[in-house]
């Protein structure tokens, strides 16, 4: 009995505090609960504000359910996100992220062609994967305003092509190319290969997935995820969106189709879904903080690509100083890369509070 009240009371308190938590204390809240609570992370493109509260209390509402397989939330949510999308449940595989679905994909088509045809730079994650699947990569350079060449990509598909892939907007230089272009490219390229569109940042820059079009094209997929603006990259959820042909051999490759998810992960990812005013607070506060980043890189005078996600690329070879290694010293961490012929910092979007802090950083150390 004692017991029992115990933990009808801690469920009520966790219930109650789970109201009450909102988007501009969450970052403080889950940060707490990390190894590296005293680090801003800026390295990884996530929403730094956490899941929106209406599926914050979906999780805990559902986390006593985590004893049962999540049959049935599978449905239910592969119909929302269908409905979401204007397409059919049918048209709908859940992953571990979009990186299950990207992955799936390259197994699918490594079993007859083994090249792909991707940007460069672009968002290479899967690179290890797909390559121990025998799939070789032909890299095309991005154009002068750094973003996808549609053009040399079409030029290069021939007889070994297995699969073209395209993250728009891409990852990490923020930048993407126009909406009908990309549909025009993937229903042409789609007559000879594999399109594979990965659709992670499309909320941040408002343009239009091309769901309906992958929906009814069995050579075209599109992920997407609710790992960024959603909230959700620690509870891995994703999914494809494609003809139900290619959806049956994705599914397939899979050891239990769509059994990625966990009865937690699903219910706040149809939680997210019905957020709507949590997803437009979290472009706006990505925009500020966006617009704050640009404004001292220009005064800086450091080189940067306009950017239309939660992430800015810019230039760190006129910093003579170790940059990262300044930062690290400053509990700030981003990502570096080797670009365009030189040394170049990726930095995600923090709260508002954090990129006032990385800005001044950046000053100091410039």
């Amino acid at each position: 009995m004692l017991y029992n009240r115990r933990l009808w009371l801690q469920q009520a308190v966790t219930a109650l505090a789970a109201t009450a938590i909102s988007t501009d204390t969450i970052a403080g809240v889950n940060s707490s609960l990390l190894p590296a609570a005293h680090a801003i992370l800026l390295n990884s493109n996530e929403n730094p504000y956490g899941p929106s509260p209406m599926a914050q209390k979906a999780m805990l509402q559902h986390y006593l359910s985590s004893n049962r397989y999540p049959d049935d939330y599978i449905l239910s949510l592969k119909k929302k996100i269908a409905t979401h999308w204007h397409v059919n449940a049918e048209n709908i595989l859940l992953g571990a992220g979009s990186s299950e679905i990207i992955g799936l994909t390259c197994l699918l088509v490594s079993q007859k062609k083994k090249q792909v045809i991707t940007a460069e730079p672009g968002y290479k994650v899967w690179n290890g994967q797909a390559a121990s699947f025998g799939l070789e990569f032909d890299r095309v350079a991005l154009t002068n305003d750094k973003k996808t060449d549609l053009e040399t990509m079409q030029r290069k598909i021939n007889d070994e092509t297995a699969m073209v892939y395209i993250c728009n907007p891409n990852n990490p230089t923020g930048t993407f190319v126009a909406v009908n272009s990309l549909k025009d490219f993937a229903e042409e390229a789609a007559k000879k290969t594999m399109v594979f569109i990965d659709e992670a940042y499309t909320e941040y820059a408002g343009i239009e997935s091309l769901s309906g079009l992958a929906a009814n094209n069995p050579n075209i997929v599109v992920a997407k995820t609710f790992s960024k603006v959603y909230g959700l990259a620690g509870a891995r959820i994703g999914y494809a969106i494609a003809h139900p042909d290619t959806i049956a051999k994705l599914a397939a490759r899979q050891p239990w189709a769509d059994g990625a998810i966990s009865i937690v992960s699903g219910a706040a990812a149809m939680a997210s879904l019905d957020d709507k005013a949590y997803v437009n607070d979290i472009l706006s506060k990505t925009a500020r903080a966006r617009m704050m980043c640009t404004d001292t890189l220009l005064q800086l005078s450091l080189e940067y690509i306009p950017s239309h996600t939660n992430f800015i690329l810019f230039n760190i070879d006129p910093i003579k100083k170790d940059f990262i290694k300044e930062l690290e010293t400053k509990n700030i961490q981003v990502q570096s890369r080797n670009h365009f012929n030189g040394r170049w910092c990726r930095v995600s979007m923090g709260t508002i509070a954090e990129m006032k802090i990385f800005c001044e950083a950046l000053r100091a150390i410039v």
